[in-house]
């Protein structure tokens, strides 16, 4: 419960950052007046958008941490935050000794930042299971027609945030376990035997819930080679230790590539960043790494 709030105010302190950095790019005198400072700059607000710029990046950060469960970036981000609040309260309070009603927005954020960030850094990490209790097993694949059909393990707190698909539809079919399904805004919880069937174009998600795995059959219609070589190569990077306890790949360039791969669109607040993220799978894709990880992971199965 302890993780789960300290997630919680620092997502909602990302986009506190995004609105403040998005309102000194659009409106830069009322942005400053709420900063605690005024200064005649004779219409240049040159540094008004490098702060802007500054906190647009620090807020999305921060946002991209919380949702992929990065706790020990994330806490350590909010550690080396500390000088940012603090200075801007020095400057504000240089500026007029008085302005407490500014000067304390700025010192509830270093508050934020000394408590949240040591807390998370503290918590326990979760339960790992070897690489033998772990697997993805690929029982029909589109190369032979039709759909791409496999059943994979998800370990204790894996989840996805909301999304769609628009090149193919899912059913998801629990073996073993439990699984949390989100469809349309709406969730199930699923246990061994039941089955949820998400359209494509439809938001969904899953959440492992549990303190133990979770088997799920998955099947895909139509049949799609890289939603298969995505799952492969996230098998691969958790055997060799570049995925973290939730399965996520630990370079984010990998992560990019892996929402590129399964065809996953973002949906709220993840929309905005879904550009940058097609951005760097792009970057990654020029520079090689997509087609290292399909030699790597890949062509074992004949899927490269």
């Amino acid at each position: 419960m302890t993780t789960k709030i300290c997630y919680s105010i620092s997502f909602l302190t990302g986009i506190g950052l995004i609105f403040i950095g998005l309102r000194f790019l659009i409106s830069p005198v009322n942005a400053e007046f709420d900063y605690g400072i005024s200064t005649n700059t004779h219409a240049d607000y040159s540094f008004h958008y490098i702060k802007g710029i500054r906190d647009l990046f620090s807020g999305i950060l921060l946002v991209l941490f919380v949702l992929t469960k990065q706790r020990k970036a994330l806490a350590m981000m909010l550690l080396a935050a500390i000088v940012v609040p603090l200075g801007d309260f020095m400057i504000v309070m240089e500026k007029d000794g008085s302005d407490w009603q500014h000067g304390i927005a700025h010192l509830t954020a270093v508050a934020i930042c000394m408590i949240v960030g040591p807390v998370l850094l503290m918590r326990a990490s979760k339960k790992s299971y070897p690489d033998n209790q772990i697997s993805f097993n690929l029982i029909r694949s589109a190369t032979d027609g039709g759909s791409t059909v496999s059943e994979c393990d998800l370990l204790p707190g894996t989840k996805t945030p909301w999304h769609y698909h628009t090149l193919f539809s899912e059913k998801f079919e629990v073996l073993a376990g439990e699984l949390e399904v989100g469809k349309a805004g709406r969730r199930y919880k699923l246990k061994a035997g039941d089955q949820i069937t998400i359209l494509a174009n439809e938001t969904h998600l899953f959440h492992n819930k549990s303190k133990g795995l979770c088997r799920v059959r998955t099947t895909i219609d139509p049949g799609n080679i890289q939603f298969e070589q995505a799952a492969l190569i996230l098998l691969g990077l958790a055997k060799d230790g570049l995925t973290n306890r939730n399965g996520i790949p630990k370079k984010f360039s990998d992560l990019a590539l892996f929402i590129y791969l399964n065809n996953s669109k973002m949906t709220g607040v993840m929309k905005i960043v879904e550009p940058f993220l097609s951005f760097v799978a792009k970057i990654a894709i020029r520079k090689g790494r997509l087609k290292f990880l399909k030699e790597t992971y890949c062509k074992r199965s004949g899927l490269y």
